[in-house]
């Protein structure tokens, strides 16, 4: 009789150990809830990230204690108390085994396998291939950084070389006049001694006039005069110097008094304008009056340069005067420069030029 009822005893150990029993496998993604059937292999896609897990041991249902574990994702017990459910969210790709056992019969444990398809984020090539995009992309902005300085540098040396060519046309031609005028001197030294002070005054001026160039030049090249007020302040000084040695009086209106930037070659061009105009008014015109007006609205530089003098043609003269290059130059810039003048009338330019 003992030994019956200790067979029936164990016999009923096992049927309760064994007894767990899986309810349901739910698995969530953003927008819809799926359940899967427990007799099949359970295989999620990616997007199923949540799952949940309904279990329950019906011989113990009233006394037992759960403790569960995911296996490939926590190798941990944990207890779960009298909760027959369980929830996961946010798995990684993988496979993975889910264990259950009731407390009460520690030694039985149920389970239940399933696999989750990985994301491509989650694959092992992905963070490598990150890596090399973004050093790619790194050496394509520093490869661009490196090509922008250069093509700078480039167009800076261009500018510098065209500016030591403006220098030496000018500083050339002033310097082969003031030889020419030199060796005139000379030779009329004795014979005609009252021929020589006209020429010595040519010689005065071809030479101050090389030397308010020079001064401009190496101004404007400055890097640390790209200001427009400071820019055309010097135009200013350069004009009155040039005008008043040929007993031009010159009034200026500038209203230029913004802050914008003016690149090296926006200079250049701009003063090789003024200097021409001036230039060609002091030697030309035969004015006694000239006006210089300056202002700056809007990104935009408007300029009228006006005298008294003699006037022309601008038809008959525009190869004569250079007037195609004042225009060629504006046009470099962007702008446009017009010319009024009749004979006897005077001259006036009018230019309106964007600051880019």
């Amino acid at each position: 009789m003992l030994l019956v009822s200790a067979v029936c005893f164990l016999f009923s150990f096992g049927l309760q150990a064994q007894s767990i029993q899986f309810r349901s496998f739910k698995a969530t993604n953003e927008y819809t809830d799926s359940t899967y059937n427990l007799s099949k292999p359970i295989s999620l896609n990616y997007k199923e990230t949540h799952i949940l897990i309904n279990f329950v041991d019906p011989p113990d249902s009233v006394k037992a204690r759960y403790a569960y574990r995911l296996t490939g994702f926590d190798n941990r017990w944990h207890e779960n108390g009298s909760l027959t459910a369980v929830n996961y969210i946010n798995l990684f790709g993988g496979d993975y085994e889910f264990q259950v056992k009731n407390l009460n019969f520690p030694n039985q444990i149920a389970t239940l396998k399933f696999h989750l398809d990985e994301a491509f984020w989650q694959r092992p090539w992905f963070v490598p291939m990150i890596v090399a995009y973004g050093l790619l992309v790194v050496g394509m902005i520093l490869y661009f950084i490196r090509m922008y300085r250069l093509r700078n540098q480039m167009r800076l040396q261009q500018i510098r070389n065209e500016i030591a060519a403006d220098l030496h046309d000018d500083v050339g031609t002033a310097l082969s006049s003031i030889t020419f005028l030199g060796e005139m001197a000379k030779s009329r030294f004795e014979k005609k001694p009252e021929e020589i002070r006209p020429i010595l005054e040519r010689i005065m001026n071809e030479s101050r006039e090389m030397m308010q160039t020079m001064r401009g030049m190496v101004w404007v090249i400055n890097p640390q005069n790209d200001k427009a007020a400071d820019f055309f302040e010097k135009v200013k000084a350069f004009s009155e110097a040039v005008l008043s040695s040929k007993k031009i009086a010159v009034t200026f209106l500038i209203q230029a008094t913004e802050t914008l930037p003016l690149g090296l070659e926006f200079q250049r061009n701009l003063f090789l304008i003024f200097k021409e105009a001036v230039v060609n008014a002091a030697k030309h015109s035969d004015a006694t009056e000239a006006l210089i007006g300056i202002k700056t609205e809007k990104n935009h530089v408007w300029i009228q340069i006006k005298d008294n003098g003699n006037g022309f043609d601008p038809r008959l003269v525009m190869e004569g005067n250079g007037l195609r290059n004042l225009k060629n130059r504006a046009a470099q810039l962007g702008g446009n420069l017009e010319v009024q003048s009749k004979p006897g009338e005077g001259t006036c330019l009018n230019m309106v030029i964007p600051i880019a």
